[in-house]
């Protein structure tokens, strides 16, 4: 089973930044930001971005245009206005992204999916591409700002306590609109949360 990583960038110094990455020995940043940019923490703008990490022998690419929550097909929109994060990674172009990163395991790098958002519980690297790639047999873990790692695994359960606070461990739950099996629920649950932070049409741009 390949393991990925996943890390926000957040607010953290350059040097943070980079110390977390060579603390569980990823080599290559992908970078899974629609617009690889941040007025607020420049630092993190692509091109000072790959100069700092080239210094310290680490990778960049940029895989926005496969696995950015900002994608320009209407198609993937629900009626809200909102990207729906289960129907876009059905897509050809999600699965050509996938491709290269099966490139970049074959050539024996330690990848990590960047993005901007400190919690991956608010992010699409976590609720959209790591629960994807997870279905498709790969292992996800999610540096955070402290330096530990929250699995994919855990992060189900957040959603689970968030969404289904009621659920009984292990059974079958009775909802309003029938049995649900734990993972129809898990299935709602992403949902929800995908509803819930999804870039929207008519959303600012982010800072």
């Amino acid at each position: 089973m390949d393991t990925i990583y996943t890390i926000g960038h957040s607010n953290h110094e350059i040097r943070d930044f980079i110390a977390l990455l060579e603390k569980h020995g990823a080599d290559m940043v992908l970078d899974v930001r629609s617009t690889p940019y941040s007025k607020r923490y420049p630092q993190y703008n692509r091109e000072e971005l790959q100069l700092v990490l080239k210094a310290h022998q680490l990778g960049y690419q940029g895989f926005g245009l496969w696995f950015g929550a900002r994608q320009p097909d209407q198609e993937f929109y629900t009626e809200e206005g909102w990207l729906h994060y289960r129907a876009f990674t059905k897509s050809a172009l999600f699965k050509e992204g996938v491709r290269t990163l099966d490139q970049c395991l074959i050539q024996g790098h330690i990848p990590a999916l960047m993005c901007s958002e400190k919690d991956p519980f608010d992010c699409h690297r976590a609720i959209m591409v790591s629960r994807a790639l997870t279905l498709m047999g790969y292992e996800l873990k999610h540096i955070l700002a402290d330096g530990s790692i929250q699995t994919q695994t855990e992060l189900d359960q957040r959603l689970l306590d968030k969404y289904f606070p009621k659920r009984e461990q292990g059974s079958i739950f009775d909802l309003i609109d029938g049995a649900m099996s734990p993972e129809q629920m898990l299935e709602e649950a992403y949902f929800k949360r995908n509803e819930a932070i999804a870039w929207r049409i008519e959303s600012p741009e982010e800072s």
